[in-house]
């Protein structure tokens, strides 16, 4: 994904959002953004089967970490971002959420 719009846009794809027609205006207008909304980001971690890891509090360089394990079809994929202050974290983690889901958008046929 090259833009925040594409990323978003996959996103939805992945869990289905797609098949509704409202969807891209309400991307458009900023109304489904997971990118910034701690709810909407959390109901797509949930719908995608997404977790969400935690350095250990010893850890000198935080991390969070968003990860799906579909062992059927793909390997596991990884998503880290480096938490540059704690204040940051949340908006880090709803990062790494996003760009996982992202990567299980279905791939548009050529």
């Amino acid at each position: 994904m090259s833009t925040p719009f594409e990323m978003l846009v996959a996103a939805g794809r992945a869990c289905g959002h797609d098949q509704d027609p409202t969807f891209l205006p309400l991307v458009e207008c900023g109304y489904w953004n997971p990118r910034v909304d701690s709810g909407q980001s959390l109901q797509l971690a949930a719908a995608l089967r997404i977790s969400v890891e935690h350095n250990p509090p010893s850890c000198n360089r935080p991390w969070v970490c968003a990860k799906v394990d579909n062992r059927v079809s793909s390997p596991v994929q990884l998503f880290m971002e480096d938490v540059p202050d704690e204040s940051q974290r949340a908006d880090r983690m709803r990062l790494a959420i996003l760009r996982c889901a992202a990567a299980q958008a279905p791939k548009e046929a050529a």
